[in-house]
């Protein structure tokens, strides 16, 4: 498992951080897995991995909401939000990803988004 990077290390002094994969404890919904089949047309198989990935430690039911925002966000580039500010700015960087792969993000947010995670 790649060590990810956190936020709160670049905005925070003297913060530890301590790493744990716990992806075997959290499966993904056969029916979110499912529905995120439809895109793998749609985005690269490394995308479409991250995609899956992002999925884990959600409840079954929000998965498949989840998967639904980003079947409709890859085809059809409208964005749903859910009310819940975990599972929305989960599918925000989704959302992103995907704008990115299709060429539809702005101009400079690029940037922007790979220097924040890389600090």
């Amino acid at each position: 498992m790649k060590k990810r990077k956190f936020l709160v290390k670049s905005i925070a002094r003297n913060v530890r951080v301590m790493n744990e994969d716990l992806r075997r404890d959290y499966i993904i919904n056969p029916c979110a897995e499912r529905e995120l089949s439809t895109l793998e047309r749609k985005v690269s198989p490394q995308l479409y991995g991250m995609l899956v990935q992002h999925l884990l430690g959600f409840h079954a039911d929000m998965q498949y909401e989840m998967a639904i925002n980003l079947v409709v966000f890859a085809h059809e580039h409208i964005a749903h939000s859910t009310g819940c500010p975990g599972v929305d700015n989960t599918l925000d960087v989704c959302y992103a990803w995907i704008a990115m792969e299709h060429g539809i993000l702005k101009q400079g947010i690029k940037n922007e988004l790979f220097n924040r995670n890389n600090k």
